[in-house]
C-alpha cells in the first residue's frame, strides 16, 4: 500500500458516518493520524488493531473522533461536511450543473450519503442528474428549467475537451435516451429542448443503438465493426 495522504479529521468523521470506510480499515486511517502528528488514547488503540468488525469496534471510532476535537455528527451534517471540502471529486460539468440548479441539492446529497462520501464514477454522478431532470423537472411540468438544462449543456458541449464530451455524450444523453424510452411519452420529448450539439450526439446514439436491445447488443456490434 502506498504513502496516504495525511488525514482530514473531519472528512474521516463524515465518511465514517456514511459508511464510506470499512470498519477493517479504519486502522490504517488511524496509524496515518498518528504517524502526522494527531494523537489520543482511543486513537492509539485504534491503530493498533488487526482487521475489525463493527462489533470489535464498539464505540471505539466515537471515542476516536472525540480525542481528534470532533463533535458527533449524523448523516446530514456528514453530507454538508463533505460538499464543504469540494468531495466526493467529480467533473467540471457536473460540478457546473450542481451549482446551476439549487433544486437538485437534495438529489446530490442522498447521492453522496448513498456512496459514503467516495466517488461514485461520472457516469453515475450524471445518471442521477439524469433522474432529476425526467422526474423533478419534466414530470413536474417545469419546462422552463428542462430547457435551462439543455441550454446548459449545449454550452458546455461547445467547449469541452474529448473526455468532458464523453461524460456528457454518454453520461448524460445516452442515460436518458434509455431511462426515458421507458416511460410513456418515450425519450422524442426531449428532442425540442436540444441545440445542434445535442441533436448530433442525440442522433449518434439512435445509429448506434439502433436494432439492439441491450449494452451488450451494442459491445458485440462494437467488438464485430473492429474485428476482434
Amino acid at each position: 500500500m502506498g504513502a496516504q495522504k495525511n488525514i482530514d479529521p473531519d472528512v474521516l468523521q463524515a465518511q465514517w458516518v456514511l459508511g464510506g470506510i470499512r470498519a477493517e480499515d479504519l486502522p490504517k486511517h488511524a496509524l496515518v493520524a498518528l504517524e502526522q502528528g494527531l494523537d489520543g488514547p482511543a486513537l492509539r488503540q485504534l491503530a493498533g488493531l488487526v482487521r475489525p468488525t463493527l462489533y470489535d469496534l464498539g464505540n471505539l471510532p466515537e471515542k476516536t473522533f472525540r480525542d481528534l476535537g470532533l463533535q458527533p455528527i449524523d448523516r446530514k451534517q456528514a453530507v454538508a461536511v463533505l460538499k464543504a471540502r469540494g468531495i466526493p471529486a467529480t467533473t467540471a460539468t457536473m460540478i457546473a450543473l450542481v451549482e446551476s440548479f439549487p433544486t437538485f441539492a437534495k438529489r446530490w446529497e442522498d447521492h453522496i450519503a448513498y456512496w459514503g462520501g467516495e466517488p461514485a464514477g461520472s457516469y453515475n454522478d450524471m445518471a442521477e442528474f439524469v433522474h432529476y431532470v425526467v422526474e423533478d423537472l419534466y414530470e413536474a411540468s417545469n419546462v422552463a428549467e428542462v430547457r435551462r438544462v439543455f441550454v446548459t449543456l449545449e454550452d458546455r458541449l461547445a467547449t469541452a475537451d474529448e473526455e468532458e464530451t464523453n461524460v456528457i455524450a454518454l453520461g448524460f444523453f445516452e442515460t436518458l435516451q434509455n431511462f426515458a424510452s421507458w416511460r410513456p411519452y418515450g425519450n422524442a420529448v426531449f428532442e425540442e429542448f436540444m441545440g445542434e450539439r445535442s441533436r448530433q450526439v442525440w442522433a449518434g446514439l439512435r445509429i448506434i443503438w439502433a436494432g439492439k436491445s441491450s449494452l451488450m447488443d451494442v459491445i458485440r456490434a462494437e467488438l464485430k465493426s473492429s474485428g476482434e
